[in-house]
Formats: C-alpha cells, sequence, structure tokens
C-alpha cells in the first residue's frame, strides 16, 4: 500500500505548501535581506496560530530555501530550528543547539548560558558566518526563562557595534497574547514582524491530503472521497497534522488487514484509536436514538462508503425497531434525532452532491467504527429490551 511512508511523518517537509505559499513568501521577504545584504541587518519575526496550521513545515521549509539561497550567492548561513517544549525550556540547550550546527563536536559542559552565547557569536565571526534561529513551541522558552533569551538573542549584536549582525531570530507561538509575559520593550522587538497562520479548512486540507496521498501510497489506494472523509472530520479544528496522522493510521490499519485499498471504515478506527470510543456517552441516549444509529451503523456497514441516504436510514430504522418490537417514530422525529446526534458530534451530515439522483441529506459516522458500533448498540438493545 505505502509507497513512501515517511512522506506521512510531522517531521517530513514537502516540496510543495499548499496554502502557505503567502506565508512562506513573507519569510522570504522579511529575511531576504539579511542574504542580499549580508551582516547590514538582523531580523526578529514572530509567527502565530494554533496547532496544525503549519508554522513548523512552513519555518522549515523557509530554512531549506534560504540556505540553498545563501549557498548560491557564496554566503555560509545556518537555519537552526529547535522546539523548546522537546528542550523542556532550556535557553542553555537552545544556545547549544545552535553552536553545535557550527561545531558538532562542542562540549555540553563547562560553559555558562551567558558564556555560551558569547561562544556561539565569537565562532560566527570566526568563519564569517550568520545564523537563523527559529524558536518552535517558545511557550516553553518564555514559561521557564521569561524575557532573558528574546532579549539577549535580540540584542546579541550591542556590544557589536560597527560589526556584522549574523544573527537573527524566528519565534514561533500559538497565541500572541503569550507575549504578555515578555517586558515591552522585548515584546515589541518580536512584534515588528508578525506572520499569522490561520487554521485550514476543508478544502484546504483535502488539496493538503492529495498531495501527501500521492507520494506516501501507490495509486489507487486511497480514493478522493475518503481524503474528503478524513478532511471533513479534521476541518472543525483545521489541523492538517492531525488529518495526515488520520491518514497514516487509516492506512495502516488497511494494511494489516491485507487490502489494497483504504476503506471509510479504516478512517473511522482510526479516530478511536486517537480520541476513543464515546460509549458511555452512546449508551446513555435516548431508546430511539440507539435504534437510529444502529440502523446507520448497519447501514455504513453494507456498504462501506463515509456516507449513506437518509432515505436508506430510515428504511433500516424501521427494520431495527421491527426486530427490537418498537414502534418506529415519523420522520419528524428521526431527523431530530439526526441534527441531535450531530450536535453531540456522533453522526456528520452534508447534502447530497453532484452525482446524485435528487437531493437529500448523507448521514455518516466520524469517531466511531460501524462495527464496534453496532456490536455495542445490539448487546444494550437486547439487555434493555429483552431482559
Amino acid at each position: 500500500m505505502f509507497r513512501n511512508e515517511n512522506v506521512l511523518d510531522i517531521e517530513y517537509v514537502p516540496e510543495r505548501l499548499p496554502h502557505r505559499e503567502q506565508q512562506l513568501n513573507e519569510l522570504m521577504a522579511v529575511l531576504g535581506p539579511v542574504v542580499e545584504k549580508p551582516g547590514e541587518m538582523a531580523r526578529r519575526v514572530l509567527v502565530t496560530g494554533d496547532i496544525g496550521t503549519g508554522k513548523t513545515v512552513t519555518t522549515k521549509k523557509f530554512g531549506q530555501l534560504i540556505e540553498a539561497e545563501a549557498l548560491r550567492r557564496g554566503m555560509r548561513l545556518y537555519y537552526v530550528h529547535v522546539n523548546c517544549q522537546k528542550l523542556r525550556g532550556s535557553f542553555f540547550h537552545v544556545l547549544l543547539a545552535a553552536m553545535r550546527r557550527l561545531k558538532p563536536r562542542f562540549p555540553g559542559r563547562g560553559f555558562a548560558t551567558h558564556e555560551l552565547l558569547s561562544a556561539l557569536m565569537s565562532e560566527l565571526d570566526e568563519q564569517d558566518a550568520y545564523m537563523i534561529i527559529t524558536l518552535d513551541d517558545a511557550e516553553a522558552l518564555i514559561d521557564k526563562c521569561g524575557s532573558a533569551p528574546f532579549y539577549d538573542l535580540s540584542r546579541a549584536h550591542d556590544e557589536r557595534m560597527g560589526g556584522p549582525m549574523r544573527l537573527s531570530l524566528i519565534c514561533v507561538v500559538r497565541d500572541p497574547a503569550r507575549l504578555e509575559a515578555l517586558d515591552e520593550a522585548t515584546r515589541s522587538t518580536l512584534l515588528e514582524y508578525a506572520i499569522h497562520m490561520p487554521r485550514y479548512t476543508k478544502e484546504q486540507l483535502f488539496d493538503i491530503l492529495a498531495d501527501r496521498a500521492r507520494l506516501a501510497f501507490f495509486e489507487g489506494v486511497v480514493r478522493d472521497d475518503i481524503l474528503e472523509f478524513v478532511a471533513e472530520i479534521a476541518a472543525p479544528r483545521g489541523d492538517a497534522r492531525f488529518a495526515i496522522q488520520l491518514l497514516w493510521r487509516a492506512g495502516k490499519l488497511a494494511e494489516a488487514e491485507g487490502r489494497r485499498e483504504i476503506m471509510a471504515e479504516h478512517v473511522r478506527r482510526a479516530v478511536a484509536q486517537i480520541w476513543g470510543v464515546p460509549k458511555d456517552l452512546v449508551l446513555s441516549l435516548p431508546l430511539h436514538a440507539k435504534l437510529l444509529l444502529l440502523a446507520v451503523a448497519r447501514e455504513l456497514q453494507l456498504t462501506d462508503e463515509s456516507h449513506v441516504r437518509m432515505g436508506l436510514v430510515e428504511d433500516t430504522y424501521r427494520v431495527v425497531c421491527e426486530e427490537f418490537g418498537q414502534e418506529p417514530r415519523k420522520h419528524t422525529q428521526v431527523w431530530k434525532y439526526v441534527q441531535e446526534l450531530a450536535k453531540l458530534n456522533i453522526l456528520s451530515t452534508r447534502p447530497s452532491g453532484p452525482g446524485m439522483r435528487g437531493r437529500t441529506t448523507l448521514i455518516g459516522l466520524q469517531s466511531i467504527p460501524a462495527q464496534e458500533l453496532a456490536q455495542v448498540l445490539e448487546e444494550e438493545l437486547s439487555k434493555e429490551l429483552k431482559a
């Protein structure tokens, strides 16, 4: 199934960044002069956005591009990307990571933090090199060290008046309000250039998934409607990282079964692995909501699709009611159940699109595997109604 599984790794940096071209261009515009006019200026850039909005992959892609441009110009420039959360908010280890790009065997002991920063600047001078450091998940650094790291990095050239400006900084945070913890001078310096990453839309997530799927899987493994299903699940959060992880898990589940294609049920099972199955919520539902859910689960098992027509669900609901000796509710009440279950994020609904005769509502499950849901409901309804 997999052509290149690494493409779905969160550390992978693709050739294309769909729907982040503008932000990438902004980074190049702001920091490009560092390469165009070496030593004349240093820049500080703030990058903000929620989880999964492309902050990390965009800054890493920028790092690849700016290093390549510097090399083309015969300039020695190092791009250093550090995750402050993984380094537990240690400014010393941030500087050590930067120093080891210049001198890979640089010792990890024997220096105070301010000495390490001085050594870094001296080494840049000695190599006639320049550096851009990206502080990813910078909240961890703020929480542990306050303003000091940002002030020290921003002012690293102050004692070198007249010398070349060698160190630029990118600060990546989810919420710019976290900068309120910094002193005013440091905050104003970081806010000089700010680039925001908005949440991805469903359509944008589909484009990202389509790009990754083309590289990750052999042809025919993932249909477009499956990619649309994954994008629909991830859309409320606008989280590309979650969408890509979900696609990878669904692929692994299909592979484990020896299948040649990812089906909607693999996606639902993947969601359940990440979020867990809300069994308590399902079991607490009113009787006819459970009967309706069982109908949905059975229809999805039969079709192996992501969504089924409302009319088919109602037909199966009446059969389920007869099976358990219950009088089926009228269409209006059934539709109310569908709406309530959608509000609880148990069901998903959407209008039918092109290629379907007539207009109807399509109903699907997002976070619960149809097979598992059917088993849980059949056992519960048997206890409740046939005890």
